[in-house]
């Protein structure tokens, strides 16, 4: 690979195919890294799931089966079962944020590093990934609270508005007597497609805001690993380096997603619909604990890509906003420069 990361700015198919090539290149790496996090994971999240899954639903049936009056202990094991999903899904929640946090550090450092001519090992790696873990940690719940916010200022207007339309709608059903039979339906019939307009309005308005910021943050945390920001200084610096190319970041994203789509949804997709036709209903625990392992699994190939395809884009928007090429291009000809210079005074020592 050049021992700087790209020689000026490319189209977004030139960056995917330098991130296929800088995938192939450090394969072995890169997934030994990502599969000391995930494959763990991956068993642990499939074991937890199945089995909180399969006792939650066995007590429901026994709820189910307890008549018009079902036992107090049929209710507290359903309750129980509740609690038990609840703490499962948190768990791994917590589980998910500090393996994938890990390893997604590790693996942006190891590619920074892959573009500049290193190859860390999977310890470096990992070293480098725990000295920036916790402003990582801040970033992300940084970013938490800004998505929180953004989704409860587009909700308390739509929340405004959809009272209104129910009050609208009232009004109509209490018009409709009054109607003849037609003009009911066609009320009815308006109404109801006023609502599924309604909703899909209000569903497009919560993932914009999304977008946007995830577009203005997604190299966010390559200026984490690489500038060693902390959290607030990585997040300004990634909104400063993608201002002006917010539809190509979105582009980018979008091409990633579908590449992850392929990559892990589709198989994981067939895979779960063949044990679901082949394995009886009661399986569902076993057939949803297999999926997430397998799920996890084909993360291990995913995750490294998605890494390396972030800081490729990081250091396409550095050339595009700062020239970084040039400036390591003339960084490379001053060392140059110095080791000619360094050998012809060792050459004259010589000579004398």
């Amino acid at each position: 690979m050049s021992t700087f990361p790209i020689p000026g700015p490319l189209s977004l198919g030139d960056l995917l195919d330098r991130a296929f090539r800088l995938y192939r290149a450090r394969f072995g790496l890169f997934v030994s890294t990502a599969a000391l996090f995930l494959v763990p994971m991956s068993i642990i999240s499939g074991l937890l799931t199945g089995t909180f899954i399969t006792d939650y639903l066995d007590a429901l049936t026994a709820l189910g089966t307890g008549g018009s009056q079902p036992s107090e202990e049929a209710a507290l094991r359903a309750f129980g079962g509740v609690l038990s999903f609840g703490g499962a899904v948190f768990l791994l929640g917590i589980l998910s944020l500090l393996l994938n946090g890990l390893v997604t550090l590790a693996l942006t450092s190891q590619g920074i590093g892959a573009l500049h001519g290193e190859s860390l090992t999977v310890g470096q790696g990992v070293r480098r990934a725990l000295r920036r873990f916790w402003p990582f940690v801040r970033m992300s719940i940084l970013q938490s609270l800004a998505y929180m916010a953004a989704t409860i200022a587009i909700l308390i207007p739509l929340g405004i508005l959809f009272f209104l339309v129910v009050v609208v709608a009232g009004a109509i059903g209490i018009g409709v007597g009054s109607f003849d039979e037609a003009s009911g339906i066609v009320a009815m019939i308006g109404l109801g497609l006023l609502l599924i307009c309604g909703y899909l309005l209000a569903l497009i308005l919560l993932l914009l805001p999304m977008i946007y910021l995830a577009a203005r943050w997604v190299v966010a945390v390559p200026a984490l690993v690489n500038e060693e920001w902390g959290a607030r200084a990585a997040l300004r610096r990634s909104w400063a380096l993608t201002a002006g190319s917010v539809r190509r970041a979105v582009g980018y994203a979008l091409l990633l997603w579908l590449v992850g789509t392929l990559v892990i949804g589709v198989p994981v997709g067939v895979f779960q619909q063949i044990l679901i036709i082949a394995l009886p209903p009661s399986a569902i625990g076993f057939v949803t604990s297999i999926s997430t392992a397998i799920s996890s699994l084909f993360s291990v190939l995913w995750v490294p890509f998605n890494a390396g395809a972030l800081v490729l884009l990081y250091y396409d928007l550095r050339v595009r906003k700062e020239s970084y090429d040039l400036e390591l291009r003339i960084d490379q000809m001053a060392a140059e420069v110095k080791g000619t210079v360094e050998e012809n005074v060792e050459e004259n020592k010589d000579t004398d």
